[in-house]
Formats: structure tokens, C-alpha cells, sequence
């Protein structure tokens, strides 16, 4: 059986759907399954081997009929039988039910109902995993989607081990993620600034490095300017990203995709989040919970987290 999947969103939302890709493919062992994904977020499934093809799209640009055209075509050219879409709109319920594909699932929308041959009611209040499972259970995957796992390929394990020593990080770190949230928003400077002086002021023979990106480049200049001789390691991929953070004491970040690898690889995390509600994006449960401890907002903004709250929560001080 041949199962495509169109997933909108960057790598954090990919991430978050492959329980679900797992789920399916323990359903359906001999299923070949495809995604269709942002160009900018198709590199994090080089962390799934369940995955054959990546098909990329930009879901959030103004496409040209060659660009949707062309998407269609190579969904004719697979002949896919179950096509699992995450999108609500009417140009992608169109492009599915011109597909052919015979089995045609999403989320309820006037579009949906209208080309899908399925639909579930979307309930936002619902953590993202039971949105998912009630999703799947339109093609008979009933069983409850499992924990986030991803597959670091030996490859990208290799380089960032080779870049660890060089640093004389052998005995662990601090990793710090400056990066920015799924809708744009940075934590800022001086609270990364105090949050790391602080760090080294506790324990200066624990280093502390910051994991630039290029979401992140911008935080990470400025920051040195500040602190001048920090470390600074550049992960080329995703598959490095995950292993610069399995090999982490300590993740701090802002709600990134770092996030969500650290959860799969069950590292202590702590993770700011701003206008997003974190126990309904979060893929954790029993032990994997308990390592990563969410702050968030009150207002919706992230600058409103203070860094003595932040290292009050890592310090574990009341």
C-alpha cells in the first residue's frame, strides 16, 4: 500500500507527526509511505527511515499553477491509495480529489467534506498526538500513537563527535538554542546573556555551547559580543543537530525543532514557550516528560519570561 502524507509547517511540526508515521507503518508493515513537506523542513527526515520519498512544496507561498501542477503530477505518478492531508484549504482539496487517489483523509473544512472521502472533526483543544490518532483512525489505524523516536544516521554522529573533541567537549555541556519559535519570535539577548554568565559563574567547568543555525545566527552574534570566546558549534543538518543534542547534559531553548529532538532522545530540556500551549505540542509521557520542563508565557510574548524564573527552574530553586 502506497500512503502519502501532506504535512504543512516547519521541522517542528514534521517532527510531531512522525508517531504517526510509526503508527501507520507498524499498522501497515508492507505500506510505502511519502511526505510532502515545506522544502525548508524536508532535510529533518533524513532522522526517519520509514519515509521512501519527500516530496517538497511550499504550503505557505503564493505557488505558481506550475508549482501545483506539478505536485499533482507526481501524486498521479505514484499512484498513491491513501493520501492523509493535514491541510484544510480549497486549492488542496482540489488538487486531491483531482489526484485520483482513491482513499482521501483530513481534518473536517467546507473544502475537505466536499473532495476528501473522509473527514474527522479537528479538535484544537486536544493534544496534537489525539488530534493525530483520530486522523489515523479513518484508515483503521486504531491503537494509540506512540512516543517521538527519530534515527540518527552514523554519518552525522561521526562529524559532530569529531567536532565535540576538537572542542574538548567530551565530558559533556550546557547546549543553548537561540533560535527563534514557529512564528518568528526570539527570546532575547540579555536574558540568554544573564542565563549564561550565570552558568558559568555555577559551574565553570561544565562548558556551555550555543548551536547556530540559521535562525539562531543573528542571537548567537550578538551574544558573543557580549560573551567574547564562548563555543560555538554550527550543525550542518538535522541528523547533526540531533547528535550535538544527544550529546547534551542540558538543552535551553526556545519552542524549536531542537526541542522536539531532544525529547526523542530523552535529554534534559527546558523550553520557553510563548503564544503556544506546550502540554498540547509536546510528545512526552511517564519518564520522558519528567525530562523536559515547559515555561510558559503568561502573556503570550516571550520577553515576559524572566531569566531568574529560567534559572530558578533549572537550579530546581523555589
Amino acid at each position: 500500500m502506497r500512503v502519502l502524507a501532506l504535512v504543512p509547517g516547519g521541522m517542528d511540526e514534521q517532527l510531531r507527526f512522525f508517531p504517526a508515521i510509526n503508527q501507520i507503518k507498524s499498522t501497515f508493515e508492507q505500506a510505502d509511505l511519502a511526505v510532502v513537506a515545506d522544502p525548508s523542513a524536508k532535510d529533518i527526515y533524513r532522522l526517519s527511515k520509514l519515509v521512501s520519498t519527500v516530496i517538497p512544496y511550499s504550503f505557505q507561498s503564493q505557488n505558481s499553477p506550475a508549482d501545483w501542477a506539478n505536485l499533482l503530477g507526481s501524486m498521479r505518478d505514484r499512484e498513491f491509495e491513501v493520501v492523509i492531508t493535514l491541510t484544510q484549504s480549497w486549492s488542496m482539496g482540489l488538487l486531491l480529489w483531482l489526484s485520483g487517489v482513491p482513499t482521501r483523509v483530513g481534518y473536517a473544512s467546507s473544502a475537505n467534506n466536499l473532495f476528501l472521502t473522509d473527514t474527522v472533526p479537528l479538535k484544537p483543544e486536544q493534544p496534537v498526538a489525539h488530534q493525530y490518532q483520530d486522523l489515523l483512525q479513518l484508515i483503521n489505524v486504531a491503537a494509540p500513537i506512540p512516543p517521538l523516536e527519530i534515527n540518527v544516521p552514523q554519518s552525522d554522529i561521526t562529524t559532530i563527535d569529531a567536532l565535540r573533541q576538537g572542542n574538548n567537549l567530551t565530558e559533556g555541556y550546557v547546549l543553548i538554542y537561540p533560535g527563534t519559535t514557529p512564528n518568528g519570535e526570539s527570546y532575547e539577548v540579555a536574558g540568554w546573556v544573564t542565563i549564561l554568565k550565570d552558568f558559568q559563574q555555577r559551574q565553570p567547568n561544565l562548558p556551555v555551547v550555543l548551536a547556530k543555525t540559521a535562525d539562531s545566527a543573528a542571537a548567537i552574534a550578538a551574544i558573543e559580543r557580549q560573551i567574547p570566546g564562548i563555543t560555538i558549534l554550527e550543525p550542518e543538518n538535522p541528523g547533526q543537530m540531533a547528535a550535538l543534542v544527544a550529546g547534551a547534559n542540558l538543552l535551553v531553548t526556545v519552542n524549536s525543532y531542537p526541542l522536539y529532538l531532544a525529547t526523542a532522545l530523552k535529554v534534559y530540556t527546558v523550553g520557553l514557550f510563548a503564544q503556544e500551549e506546550p502540554e498540547k505540542l509536546l510528545l512526552t509521557a511517564g519518564d520522558e516528560a519528567s525530562r523536559t520542563l515547559a515555561i510558559a508565557s503568561s502573556d503570550g510574548t516571550l520577553s515576559t519570561i524572566s531569566p531568574d524564573l529560567i534559572l530558578k527552574k533549572i537550579w530546581n530553586e523555589a
